[in-house]
């Protein structure tokens, strides 16, 4: 029996087109290399080394991280100090104060770049060679206490003396530093008993100061001058009770 004439169709083989896509994927590479090259070939030396830089700076940090160096077993926390009282307001209160008593008015009160200071000198607190607690000195340091008490700000005294060595050889007087030390304490105790709470840092510096009062007048007045408390009041605030 012939099937010639039958209607059978041969059935046709797919096609398969996959090698396009590996052409075209084939040939955006290369056009990316050479757009690549083009762009090497065309950049400017100085934004390269920028790139350079940019890119070195980080590796430099990371770097340094991985090698530390001795390092201390505890690290100690950085802190900021809490701030009181204006100065500049403590200023104006003070120096009110003080030009309102007469009993105040051999005292001195400056403003330094960072501290407030209020100064005994002379030979109407002390007396050369002397540490004993005048009536005067008392009863100033009491009067600026009653204003004091209420501050929340750092305090401390410094006591000094004139470059004449002590004559007294008593335990407590064996030099210049004891003696300013002593006169300093006496100023401080005052401060306490008129009620100022927060711990107070006492300091004798004898005559190591004394070189700053070389155009201050005769030498009497330098020595005068020498002879003093100084009360210094810190803008941060006082620490703990």
């Amino acid at each position: 029996m012939s099937i010639i004439g039958d209607d059978y169709s041969v059935p046709k083989r797919k096609s398969n087109a996959m090698w396009l896509t590996s052409l075209a994927d084939l040939l955006a590479l290369l056009l990316a290399f050479f757009v690549l090259v083009f762009a090497m070939n065309e950049i400017k030396r100085d934004t390269w080394e920028k790139m350079l830089d940019m890119l070195g700076n980080p590796l430099n940090r990371m770097t340094e991280m991985q090698d530390p160096g001795v390092t201390a077993d505890k690290n100690v926390e950085l802190f900021s100090e809490q701030k009181a009282f204006d100065l500049d307001y403590l200023d104006k209160v003070i120096s009110a104060k003080i030009a309102s008593s007469p009993q105040l008015s051999k005292v001195e009160v400056f403003k330094a770049a960072d501290r407030l200071v209020i100064s005994f000198v002379g030979d109407t607190f002390f007396q050369a060679g002397n540490d004993n607690v005048s009536t005067q000195l008392q009863n100033a340091t009491s009067l600026l206490g009653d204003s004091l008490r209420y501050l929340k700000n750092r305090i401390e005294v410094y006591g000094h003396s004139d470059p004449v060595p002590v004559s007294n050889s008593s335990a407590d007087k064996l030099s210049n530093w004891g003696l300013s030390i002593s006169r300093a304490l006496s100023v401080s105790d005052t401060l306490k008993k008129s009620g100022y709470g927060y711990p107070i840092r006492v300091f004798g510096m004898a005559d190591s100061r004394f070189f700053e009062l070389r155009k201050a007048g005769t030498l009497e007045e330098q020595y005068a001058m020498a002879r003093r408390v100084d009360i210094v009041i810190r803008e941060a605030e006082g620490l703990g009770r």
